[in-house]
């Protein structure tokens, strides 16, 4: 039976090149290529055997620190863009730009447009209470206008 192309990656030589080019910043398009793979192959890889996961993730690691570093070094050197970066990510409870609302505010909120809506469907039925009452006054009114009015002689008992 054939050996699986990722088999080769799974030796020691294999493993230090991955983690060196994932440590040289390369990403996993280009890992993948220089592997003689496609990128979602290299996930499947990743997936189903640990140590290329690891390796990559080792030599991912070294770099992710060094950066850091560059950025705090920059950051405590007076680069405003860089203690802004720092500050968003790191102390973002504190520094990143709020657009959140309260969720207190929120449900407050909701809660009047339910009043408002209960509202509006009372002073509908109200409206339509009041409507159908005219209507049926109107039909009163009108009964009482066809009744023949009937003049009382002075002689008649009622």
């Amino acid at each position: 039976m054939a050996k699986g192309k990722y088999e080769e990656w799974l030796t020691a030589e294999g493993l230090i090149l991955l983690e060196g080019w994932a440590r040289d910043g390369l990403t996993d398009e280009q890992i993948a290529k220089n592997i003689g793979i496609k990128r979602p192959t290299l996930y499947e890889w990743k997936k189903r055997h640990p140590d290329i996961s690891d390796a990559l993730k080792k030599g991912k690691a070294v770099i992710d620190y060094e950066v850091e570093n560059a950025l705090l070094k920059n950051a405590l050197e007076g680069d405003t863009t860089a203690q802004i970066f720092w500050l968003k990510n790191r102390r973002a409870d504190m520094w990143r730009n709020k657009v959140e609302t309260n969720q207190k505010q929120q449900n407050r909120l909701l809660e009047a447009q339910a009043d408002a809506a209960v509202a509006k469907a009372k002073i509908l039925a109200d409206s339509a209470n009041k409507l159908s009452g005219n209507i049926k006054n109107n039909e009163l009114l009108k009964a009482l206008v066809e009744v023949p009015i009937v003049e009382k002689d002075e002689g008649d008992s009622l």
